[in-house]
């Protein structure tokens, strides 16, 4: 077993669930962030996802159905982004080898 992620998860556990959920949010907005980004650096078009679901985790008081339907438009946009990388870089291999 990894040491750090032991570690990480005791952290996690011990928060409370709304602290979970804004973990959970800061990461995927990172990664939906930093696929977008690998694909600027090769030129590759594509767009994080916004949508108004994201706003409703703004609100001191939002619902568990705002964190999931929050999730799903981030999951949705690093989802989108693999695509457009994967399909970005079959192009660039294509002209490579011809």
């Amino acid at each position: 077993m990894n040491e750090d992620i032991n570690e990480y998860m005791k952290f996690f556990k011990e928060q409370s669930l709304k602290e979970k959920q804004s973990i959970i949010y800061e990461q995927l907005q990172m990664l939906a962030s930093f696929t977008n980004n690998l694909c600027n650096e090769l030129d590759i078009p594509n767009e994080i996802l916004i949508n108004r679901e994201l706003l409703d985790l703004k609100k001191d008081n939002y619902t568990e159905d705002d964190f999931a339907e929050a999730i799903i438009v981030l999951i949705n946009s690093i989802q989108n982004s693999v695509c457009d990388y994967s399909n970005g870089i079959s192009q660039l291999l294509d002209k490579i080898e011809e």
